[in-house]
């Protein structure tokens, strides 16, 4: 699993920027989760919740939190009380509201023994970062799947490298001398794009298809 301080790093490290002097530290934190941000729905965390148990004549339940705003991948029940064995649940709806939603069993009969888990499986957003400034970073969790920590870094590329650095000054940012002039606008749209086209074909091999939820 990689850390977030590990991301300014290399954000840091790409940029030859790590004083944070071209692009703010607070920049970057914001650049990573708007990368994190374009990422979901293909890319996702997966959570899983069993909390809700089966009871006599009880048709509706309302989501437990963990679940309750994330996109719903499965909805399953459990075979017998504390059997931990699973299988999906067909016959249900679930009615949305503007606080948690609530799961409806459609049918005039428990699909299992009362005590029965019901595990509902959602995909939800990564977790933003947070951090004031480089040490709070480095104890930050990434928390994508592993090997996809480099899509927001790409990401933040192509918004970092869009910039161009202080007018004020005599060159720009990619100048590889300073020499007025020597990078133009259109230069560095150029290298902004490849980023954000780095982004897109990982991001498009990475990507996690959401299983089918219900027959």
């Amino acid at each position: 699993m990689s850390y977030s301080g590990d991301m300014i790093d290399d954000l840091r490290d790409r940029l030859n920027d790590a004083a944070d002097t071209q692009v703010p530290f607070l920049s970057k934190i914001r650049y990573l989760n708007r990368g994190q941000a374009a990422m979901f729905p293909r890319i996702y965390r997966v959570i899983r919740d069993a909390t809700v148990v089966l009871v006599g004549d009880t048709y509706e339940y309302t989501f437990p939190g963990p679940v309750a705003t994330g996109k719903v991948l499965t909805v399953e029940v459990e075979s017998d009380d504390g059997s931990a064995r699973y299988t999906p649940l067909t016959r249900y709806d679930i009615v949305p509201s503007f606080t948690v939603p609530t799961l409806v069993l459609l049918d005039y009969s428990l699909p299992s023994a009362v005590g029965a888990a019901i595990r509902i499986t959602t995909a939800e957003r990564l977790l933003p970062f947070t951090a004031g400034n480089y040490g709070a970073s480095q104890s930050e969790v990434y928390s994508g799947p592993d090997g996809t920590e480099e899509l927001p870094i790409l990401y933040a590329m192509g918004l970092a490298t869009a910039r161009v650095l202080d007018d004020r000054m005599d060159y720009k940012r990619y100048a590889a001398t300073q020499q007025p002039g020597a990078i133009g606008p259109s230069d560095i749209m150029q290298v902004s794009q490849f980023w954000f086209s780095q982004f897109e074909i990982l991001l498009d091999r990475l990507q996690m298809p959401f299983p089918v939820s219900r027959a």
